[in-house]
């Protein structure tokens, strides 16, 4: 994924540091830092703001936006993000263990040095998105719609792609003892030498040295 100002999240030079309750109005949440505090499960919308050391609360925050956004050394954990929209934005060094993006819209993003193990993304849309040296031990990315992808050594053993179509899909700097997939699907995936092998072994093929 290119990095131009089309992708990236845009937000302002200075941003204001407040409380959540003091940004938040009838649901939305806009050009604004929040830092060192947790915020409460719900339905909304962000727009241009910077979360740095937050902890999202563990419930329901489906159908959530968030547009122009940036999280830094965040706690996602647990958290329902399942039909969310995630628009140019940016996770750093942030914890989304068992995080449920299924059904999410996911456009523009980087998830970089992030720890993603037992995400779901079942049935989610992601279009050039970039997890970059992270952490996604049985991930689950089953009937995933994906467009230009990539994997950057990352760690994705026993994760699940079954169902989803790797097409233009970058795994080759990416590290796994196995990998779930359909393969039937693999067409178009950019895979290494190793790599090409164990997807070679799944098709049933014997390979002979």
């Amino acid at each position: 994924m290119k990095k131009n100002k089309k992708t990236e999240p845009m937000l302002p030079r200075k941003l204001e540091l407040i409380s959540f309750i003091e940004a938040l109005d009838d649901g939305y949440v806009h050009d604004c830092r929040l830092a060192e505090e947790e915020l409460p499960a719900g339905k909304i919308h962000f727009d241009r703001v910077k979360f740095e050391n937050i902890r999202f609360s563990v419930g329901d925050w489906s159908r959530s936006e968030f547009a122009d956004a940036v999280f830094i050394n965040c706690d996602l954990s647990n958290a329902d993000f399942s039909r969310a929209v995630f628009h140019r934005t940016r996770f750093e060094n942030c914890r989304l263990l068992g995080t449920d993006f299924s059904e999410s819209t996911i456009r523009f993003t980087r998830f970089a040095e992030c720890r993603l193990d037992y995400a779901v993304f079942g049935f989610a849309h992601l279009s050039e998105v970039s997890f970059e040296e992270s952490i996604l031990r049985e991930s689950d990315f089953y009937e995933v719609e994906l467009k230009e992808i990539r994997f950057k050594r990352s760690q994705l053993d026993d994760a699940n792609f079954t169902g989803t179509s790797l097409k233009q899909t970058d795994l080759s700097s990416s590290s796994f003892g196995d990998l779930q997939v359909t393969t039937d699907l693999l067409a178009g995936c950019k895979v290494s030498a190793d790599q090409a092998l164990l997807f070679a072994r799944k098709m049933g093929l014997w390979i002979v040295e």
